[in-house]
Order: C-alpha cells, then sequence, then structure tokens
C-alpha cells in the first residue's frame, strides 16, 4: 500500500511540475521527455523491493535534467522524490541540496538569493512530507478499522456456528422427540429474525440521523432495513410452515430457503460475494431432516472457515441431488495452506472438519477435501439411509 501511495504522489508531481515547465520554461518539449522518463523511472522503483543505488543514481540524473531545462528554482522540487534513504529528513533537504549546486554555476546570482531558494524549497519539501504522513496515517487506520470490522463479523458468525452445531447435536440425540424439533426451530427463528430486527433498528437509527445531511443515502439505509425485516418476516413463515408439517423430511425447496437466509445474513454481515447453483437439485426432493440441519451448519462452517483462515472473499455453493443421494459443493478463492501432505493434521486439529467427516461417515457418506485455487469441500450423504442414533 505504501509503495503504492508513492508513486502516486510522485506521478502527481511530476504532472504539476510539468505542466509548469511548459509555461515558463525555454525548453517544454525536453522536459515533457525527462519527465516522462522519470514517471517510467518511479514505477520502476515502485515495483522493487529493495533500494538500488544504480536506479537512485538514475533518478537523480534524470532530476539534474529536468530542474535544468525548467530553468526555475521551483524545478528542483522534484528531488523529493529521489527516495533513497529510510528516514524521510534526507528528503526534505535533497532539493534544497539540489538547488544550492545547480545555482552555484550560475555565477550572477547573489549568496543570499541562493539561500533564500533553498530555505523556501526546504519548507514546501517538509510541507509535502507533512501531507504525506498524514495520508499514510489516514490510510493505515482505516485498513486497520476495516480489518477490524471483518474480524468482528467474522467472529460473530463463528459464534453462531457454534451455537448451531449444539443444536444439530441435541437433535440427533433424540431426533424422535417432536418437542425437541420445536424447541430448535423456535431457537433457530429467535436467532435469525433478532438478527434481522437487530440489524434493522441500527440502519433506521442511521438513516434518522443522515435524513437531513444527505436524503439519497438515508434512503438506501431505510430501503436496506426494509429488506431485513422482510427476511425475518418470511423466515418466521418459512418456520411456521415447517413446524406443521408432519413428515421427518423437508422439500428441497424449503431447504434452499433456508440455505438462502443463511447465505443472505452472511453476505449482509461481511463483504464477501457467495454465488448458488441449485438447478441440479430437483424442488420435489425430499430431504431428511438431520439432514438439513447438517448441511445447514456444513455451509456455515465452510463460509467462516474460507474467511477465517483462507481470506476469502468469493464462494461458490453448488448443490445437486437425486432420489439416492445429495452432494453439496462448497469453492471459495480463499489461500490456505490446506494440502494432501497435512490434511490429516488438519482435520485432526481442526474441530469443524473433523465433526464434518465424522458425521458424513456415520450416514455412509463422503466428505473430500482439496485445496487448488482455493479450498473446496464435496460433500455426498445417501438419502435413503439416513444415520441412526
Amino acid at each position: 500500500m505504501q509503495e503504492t501511495e508513492q508513486v502516486v504522489q510522485a506521478d502527481g508531481l511530476i504532472l504539476i511540475l510539468t505542466a509548469v515547465s511548459i509555461i515558463l520554461s525555454s525548453y517544454p518539449y525536453l522536459c515533457i521527455l525527462s519527465a516522462g522518463f522519470l514517471l517510467i523511472v518511479f514505477t520502476v522503483r515502485s515495483l522493487t523491493e529493495e533500494s538500488s543505488g544504480l536506479l537512485f543514481a538514475v533518478q537523480i540524473c534524470l532530476s539534474v535534467t529536468f530542474a535544468v531545462l525548467a530553468g526555475g528554482v521551483w524545478a528542483c522540487l522534484i528531488f523529493y522524490e529521489c527516495r533513497f534513504f529510510r528516514r524521510m529528513w534526507p528528503q526534505i533537504f535533497l532539493p534544497s541540496l539540489a538547488c544550492c549546486l545547480i545555482q552555484a554555476m550560475e555565477k550572477d546570482l547573489a549568496l543570499p538569493e541562493v539561500i533564500l531558494s533553498a530555505i523556501i524549497l526546504c519548507l514546501v519539501s517538509a510541507a509535502v512530507a507533512l501531507g504525506e504522513h498524514l495520508m499514510m496515517s489516514y490510510l493505515s487506520a482505516k485498513i486497520q478499522n476495516d480489518k477490524a470490522v471483518s474480524i468482528s463479523a467474522v467472529n460473530e458468525m463463528y459464534e453462531k456456528k457454534l451455537n448451531r452445531e449444539l443444536v444439530i447435536k441435541n437433535y440427533l440425540t433424540d431426533k424422535n422427540a417432536r418437542l425437541e424439533e420445536r424447541e430448535t426451530i423456535s431457537r433457530n427463528i429467535h436467532n435469525s429474525v433478532g438478527h434481522s430486527i437487530t440489524a434493522a433498528i441500527m440502519t433506521l437509527d442511521a438513516a434518522d440521523l443522515l435524513f437531513e445531511k444527505d436524503p439519497n443515502q438515508a434512503r438506501e439505509k431505510l430501503n436496506a432495513a426494509n429488506r431485513r425485516i422482510r427476511t425475518g418476516l418470511e423466515a418466521i413463515r418459512h418456520a411456521v410452515r415447517i413446524l406443521d408439517e408432519e413428515s421427518e423430511s423437508i422439500s428441497a425447496w424449503d431447504f434452499l430457503q433456508e440455505l438462502n437466509d443463511l447465505t443472505e445474513s452472511f453476505v449482509m454481515d461481511t463483504t464477501v460475494q457467495v454465488y448458488q447453483d441449485y438447478n441440479d437439485l430437483p424442488d420435489s426432493l425430499q430431504i431428511p431432516r438431520e439432514y438439513t440441519e447438517f448441511l445447514t451448519g456444513a455451509v456455515q462452517e465452510l463460509l467462516v472457515n474460507g474467511v477465517r483462515h483462507g481470506g476469502a472473499d468469493c464462494f461458490r455453493i453448488r448443490l445437486m441431488g437425486d432420489s439416492c443421494h445429495i452432494c453439496l459443493v462448497v469453492q471459495d478463492n480463499g489461500s490456505s495452506s490446506f494440502s494432501e501432505e497435512n490434511r490429516e493434521e488438519r482435520i485432526r486439529e481442526g474441530f469443524g472438519l473433523k465433526k464434518l467427516i465424522a458425521y458424513v461417515e456415520r450416514c455412509g457418506g463422503s466428505a473430500v477435501f482439496s485445496n487448488e485455487n482455493g479450498f473446496r469441500a464435496e460433500i455426498t450423504l445417501p438419502i435413503n439411509s439416513p444415520s441412526e442414533t
């Protein structure tokens, strides 16, 4: 980030000095040519990891050429961008030193004029350095703040995932108990709707503060709150419909509604993108309830792990199924260290993946994990033989 900001600042300074030289210099075209070479050199410098003495010498030569052709003291400010030292203060005095050396060649200039020009250049360089420092401090603080927000959102999702795992465990120990099933669904309603309403309230508060200053942004906040409330209402309707059903299976359509609510909530709480492909899952397919609970928790586990451990910002979720099997594939673009060499160790140390594999094997299915261009998980379950507790 620092290298990028520095090259942008250098390019801006060169463009300003070039524009002035076109007006004041006797050699405007030569000034433009030397400025072009300087832009190339500064760009190359931003791409190198370590300072090079040769590159610094080229910068000095081109800067001297530009300053002489421009014919003004102000042109010596270009020496500020000749960055070779780690500290900032040598850069502040470098334009003044260059100015003194160039003006020393002109015998008709008086010493007070040279000293005054050097002082002015030193003050201007100090102002540029101060602006650069403030800009870098602001950007660093902004990045740290964004990172803290993302970590907080991921931690919240991780806590929700742990709560959901506890619900799934209780359900698997007594899947025939209707009361336990109702309590589980009620708890899920409370979590999802409570989160949506809380987020809507915060959004409405923000809209109220922005109403007079920025009506358009306030309107966007109101629309976001409206979407949050509608999401909570849909969650209530969906849960009530599930409660009214006596079957131990859930239709694929209802299961997809649960997944959509989960992914929409995840997207709203983070800055990631989630692409979903459910075209190969028939809407009429009946899926055991415990499978839907497990697969929903598996999706949440893989989303949280992708952001938390791999730094992923894009996910692809695909569901396929027929009368005998259902298959879930989750792929991210993260940089996880998972590999075939450390697969056993990572699964043994990771509580989430170990739980997924244990359940899948107990059901007679399979779980395959790989890490090529991002972490990929493929979970297959047999529909006709759900696990027995």
